[in-house]
């Protein structure tokens, strides 16, 4: 009898996609056989490599097939974010017999049972490898991912056909686009659902942001460069937080606007890509494409913060003491005259409040160049102001290093009293500290902070 037992179990193992197997997500690296003419075969992708639908062992999908209800409770599980929490549910010794048995994956369907994920007419008879309906799935979606019927429901010709307590989820999840009504004006609740078809949904969700993916397998930025490399392709991913390299593997897939690219044509894209459990690109989303706005004005400023999002927004002071925000372009260029290098990483990591820059704005006043500039600053007496600021001498001892005594177009700078706040123009005797940059005899005042005044 036990042997049978472990027959059964194995013959169901190469029955099933191998995600129903495994905790967690793995993502896929192969080329799927039975895609290429199918409808949904960029969410496919997609999905497969996120790991949240794994391909059959013989590398085929099988679109057509139905999902059954532990597919279904595995994928969305791991898409809302739950694979770590269920992983370290414990396994309780000597449990009482559960009406809710599954041969593998166990602690997936106890979690989702536990939370009341599941909708009434799966827990009734459960059973985990039979079809599961539109209405279900519906329903799993909404609970699992917190989602909210919409203040006025759209009226489908099958309502009456729907469960009333499944109607919120399936106006919930009709408002959000991800499961449609059918074009003849029904939702079909009592229909099934294709495994094609979960792709599509789940990929439309992780568009949305409903999904969760891991940061580490995440890369965002421009496409910079790509080389044949022994491994694959070599892609170089630019952004404001520097450059990554990466490599793409065999079976990875890019698409703009719908229409598969060859990496070797993205070129000067941004792009949203995803990486296998091998930390190399899996699957390459195409978002824009890089305009080159040339850079029309220069501004001086000092860092005050930045947010990041859509746009990426910088704020400043000006030379005029004025606090100003800045949108940054995706393809903004970043330098540290320091370092003299550009697209250092982790760049704007290094800014610190009151650091001089100088940025480069496109005619719509866009950041499309960002440096942190290597200033200087010297602290002094004045002598006297003509055309320039002079400093009392100081005994030059034996130094041959050169240090300035005077500065003509002091007063395009900034002139602030030690807290930072706009003061008057400094007079002879004040004692200053001068911020400022460029070659010798041909220095630039960015800062005049008066730090005593004579009376």
């Amino acid at each position: 009898m036990k042997s049978m037992r472990t027959f059964l179990f194995l013959l169901l193992c190469l029955l099933q996609p191998v995600t129903v197997w495994a905790l967690g997500v793995q993502s896929s690296t192969v080329d799927l056989k039975d895609i290429n003419n199918y409808w949904a075969k960029q969410p496919i992708e997609k999905i497969t490599a996120i790991g949240l639908m794994i391909p059959f062992e013989d590398n085929t999908f099988r679109p057509n097939q139905p999902v059954s209800c532990m597919e279904s409770i595995t994928s969305i599980m791991d898409g809302a974010g739950y694979a770590a929490q269920i992983k370290k549910m414990k396994s309780l010794k000597n449990r009482p017999a559960t009406a809710y048995v599954a041969p593998i994956n166990q602690k997936y369907v106890d979690f989702a049972v536990q939370q009341n994920y599941l909708p009434g007419s799966m827990l009734k008879n459960f059973r985990y490898d039979r079809p599961i309906s539109r209405g279900e799935l519906a329903v799993l979606l909404a609970k699992a991912l917190y989602l909210k019927a919409p203040a006025e429901d759209t009226i489908f010709k099958d309502n009456d056909s729907i469960p009333k307590d499944y109607l919120p989820a399936v106006q919930a999840v009709h408002e959000l686009k991800v499961m449609s009504g059918f074009p003849d004006g029904t939702f079909r609740a009592n229909g099934s659902v294709t495994r094609g078809q979960l792709a599509a949904i789940l990929s439309k969700l992780y568009d949305q942001g409903w999904i969760y993916l891991d940061a580490k397998k995440k890369v965002s930025g421009w496409i910079a460069g790509t080389t044949e490399g022994k491994n694959g392709i070599d892609v170089q991913v630019s952004s404001l937080k520097g450059i990554q390299k990466v490599v793409a593997n065999a079976s990875c897939k890019a698409y703009w606007q719908g229409r598969p690219m060859n990496l070797n044509q993205c070129i000067n894209y941004r792009i949203e890509g995803i990486l296998d459990s091998k930390r190399r690109l899996a699957y390459v989303e195409l978002v824009d494409r890089r305009n080159f706005s040339p850079v029309q004005r220069e501004v001086y400023a000092s860092y005050l913060r930045h947010a990041e999002g859509e746009p990426f927004i910088l704020t400043v002071k000006d030379l005029m003491n004025e606090e100003v925000d800045y949108p940054i372009a995706w393809d903004a260029e970043t330098s540290d005259e320091k370092s003299k290098s550009k697209t250092n990483k982790d760049l704007l990591k290094k800014l610190k409040s009151g650091q001089f820059l100088k940025l480069g704005l496109t005619s719509g006043g866009t950041v499309k160049a960002l440096t942190i500039l290597d200033v200087k600053n010297i602290s002094g007496e004045i002598d006297r102001i003509n055309r320039a600021l002079y400093l009392e001498e100081k005994g030059k001892g034996s130094s041959k290093k050169y240090v300035p005594d005077h500065f003509y177009g002091w007063d395009a700078g900034r002139i602030v009293d030690k807290e930072g706040d706009d003061t008057s123009d400094p007079d002879e005797k004040d004692k200053v500290k001068i911020f400022y940059i460029g070659e010798p005899f041909y220095e630039r005042v960015l800062e005049i902070q008066v730090l005593e005044r004579v009376d």
